[in-house]
């Protein structure tokens, strides 16, 4: 998987297509609007395909074909509940247990993973430094 994480192309832009909010906007994200982001990208790709051509490759990791689980909350339980988790972070019927990791999180974020679970690992700490004045 290739990934541009920090383009040089300048953001882009959302207009309005009518006054009506039920309507689409027009949504411009300017991507590769810079060549050095083009070249980033076909470099990348260019650098995997060698990896799993010519190279070991993944054979140590991939083992099965793809997709493979997310670590997110994908649980039955999401759907009667609105989550495995309440909002600060018990388990729904187990006491004395938090989950904080990307497992409690219901949609894959639009991101590398790591930053929002370290958001959700933050905001677990304080639920429990709150409830254990004592820490």
């Amino acid at each position: 998987m290739v990934d541009l994480v920090r383009p040089i192309s300048e953001g882009g832009e959302v207009t309005l297509n009518s006054a009506d909010a039920l309507q689409q906007p027009n949504i411009n994200l300017n991507y590769f609007n810079d060549e050095l982001d083009i070249i980033a990208i076909r470099e990348g790709i260019r650098y995997s395909y060698d990896v799993l051509v010519k190279g070991e490759g993944f054979k140590d990791i991939i083992e099965e074909e793809y997709p493979w689980e997310m670590p997110l909350d994908d649980d039955e339980m999401m759907k009667k509940t609105q989550g495995v988790v309440d909002p600060i972070l018990k388990v729904h019927g187990i006491k004395n247990l938090r989950v904080a990791d990307a497992s409690v999180m219901p949609v894959i974020p639009d991101c590398r993973i790591q930053n929002s679970v370290y958001m959700v690992a933050e905001k677990g700490a304080d639920l429990i430094k709150a409830d254990h004045k004592d820490l």
